[in-house]
């Protein structure tokens, strides 16, 4: 076989051994670019468009982890349900949200906060903030929709944060 090929080989004319060697040569270019350069290529931009969302990313997170070490140096303070129900209507009467709450009932270590006709945006805004402050936990809550544009009523029952060794 390799005999038959050097065989044909020779039986070429110099311009046509030189015409084959040129197309052989750019079809080897073509796949070496294909298969090497090119993926390579199209990965580096894509890894340089993703770096910046990437980067903001880590920034978040070394915040949340900045916040999450200040929180946990605070001291424990006093847990008490009592206290726990005047941090939050303070957060309630700060947030001016007073016309909106219904009921505010303390049952054991739970509080049971009612709202009505309360806009939706007003309060995701508010809960976000009064969770962070007085660091009670959502244990169950019901948002339902009111016949006005924008407005639901909310049941919410929240406790304070587990401590070590409680």
């Amino acid at each position: 076989m390799i005999e038959k090929f050097f065989e044909w080989w020779r039986s070429l004319a110099r311009r046509e051994k030189h015409m084959l060697v040129t197309c052989v040569s750019v079809i080897a270019l073509a796949i070496v670019y294909l298969v090497m350069f090119e993926p390579a290529w199209k990965g580096r931009r894509a890894l340089a468009a993703e770096l910046p969302q990437l980067r903001a990313q880590v920034a978040q997170i070394d915040a949340m982890a900045v916040e999450a070490r200040r929180l946990a140096a605070l001291p424990a303070g006093n847990d008490s349900p009592h206290v726990m129900r005047q941090a939050f209507e303070s957060s309630i009467d700060a947030a001016g949200m007073r016309q909106y709450v219904s009921q505010i009932k303390l049952s054991g270590e739970v509080l049971d906060v009612r709202f009505k006709e309360v806009p939706f945006a007003v309060w995701v805004d508010w809960i976000d903030a009064a969770l962070r402050e007085t660091r009670l936990r959502v244990v169950d809550a019901a948002v339902q929709r009111e016949a006005q544009l924008g407005k639901v009523s909310v049941r919410l029952s929240l406790e304070a944060p587990r401590r070590e060794g409680r």
